[in-house]
């Protein structure tokens, strides 16, 4: 008797006449893609109880050694935090611990000064090994304080930081053709030699009147220096000169040609944090705005950031005037 194929079902009777499954190639695919797909899904699927990544206290219950390691060799190595903390007191959280290849941890620490300190927290992170060493550490972000509102007393609109105003009556002006000392249109401008530093550390008043030590480090310690030129305005024209010191109120020019423009002080100063003595005691940081009378003088530092190193060539003056002050 012939066989009768059910294309329905896709079965066929055999001899003895039971019913046996008739795979087609295409059936036979799909089961062994599905077959292919489950055990890979068991695959992916991490075994019962097994934490890759734990936060807050519950890293330090899950990978105690590593994270011990991880603190401990923080405190021990603060100098990797820059000079503004390298001496400060500082203070570590655990923010997460998770498991690596090699049975690796990467232990992810926030720290920031114990005290006096509002803003964000630096982050950091180790990748500790099973034994407690370090192999590596990487800092993502370092800390940083909330722009003070008013850093040595002076507040309102115009914020020039440690202004002095002396009357040109009483002010002799060098003679001799002194190179530093140039006329513009309305202003006499002096700019001194730059100073280099790898940081800056000052004091000056806060706003309640109390004296306080402040600091501005540059944004890349590693490979740059801190630079800061002494200028002097006058006014010796008769009316008022409306002054507006900001990042395009000057250009420092190396020794390449390169131009560098002035740091925000106001944005970019700090208070110091276990710093035992400053570097620049007669340190004045000029920023913001003002209006020069007659017969009125105004001195204060503008701050650039240079590759260490770095020659000086020229100081180009552009606000409210404009004049060139070259460098030997």
């Amino acid at each position: 008797m012939a066989q009768v194929l059910d294309v329905v079902s896709g079965v066929v009777p055999n001899s003895t006449g039971t019913v046996e499954q008739w795979m087609t190639e295409d059936n036979k695919e799909k089961e062994e893609s599905a077959g292919q797909n489950h055990m890979a899904a068991e695959q992916a699927e991490p075994a019962m109880g097994t934490e890759t990544v734990a936060v807050g206290d519950r890293a330090v219950e899950r990978f105690p050694t590593q994270v011990r390691a991880a603190l401990e060799y923080a405190a021990a190595n603060k100098y990797e935090y820059g000079p503004r903390l390298r001496n400060a007191e500082l203070t570590w959280d655990v923010v997460s611990a998770e498991s690596m290849t090699n049975d690796i941890v990467r232990v992810r620490i926030e720290f920031a000064p114990t005290s006096g300190f509002r803003g964000d927290s630096g982050i950091e992170y180790m990748d500790v090994d099973a034994a407690g060493a370090i192999l590596a550490r990487r800092q993502i972000r370092t800390p940083k304080e909330n722009t003070p509102v008013v850093l040595i007393g002076i507040t309102g609109v115009s914020i020039i930081l440690a202004v002095i105003f002396i009357s040109l009556m009483t002010w002799l002006k060098p003679e001799g053709g002194d190179p530093l000392y140039v006329a513009g249109r309305t202003l006499w401008i002096r700019a001194e030699q730059p100073e280099s530093r790898e940081f800056i550390t000052y004091t000056g008043l806060d706003s309640e009147g109390d004296f306080r030590t402040w600091l501005i480090n540059p944004e890349n310690e590693s490979e740059n220096d801190l630079v800061y030129v002494k200028v002097s305005l006058f006014n010796e024209t008769s009316g008022s000169v409306n002054l507006v010191i900001d990042e395009e109120a000057a250009k420092l020019l190396d020794g390449d040609r390169a131009s560098y423009l002035p740091l925000n002080t106001i944005e970019r100063t700090l208070e110091a944090e276990g710093v035992d003595k400053v570097n620049s005691p007669e340190f004045m940081p000029m920023w913001g705005s003002l209006t020069l009378d007659e017969g009125e003088q105004v001195v204060g530092m503008l701050v650039f950031e240079l590759p260490e190193g770095s020659e000086f060539t020229e100081l180009r003056w552009d606000a409210s005037d404009s004049a060139v002050i070259k460098y030997q």
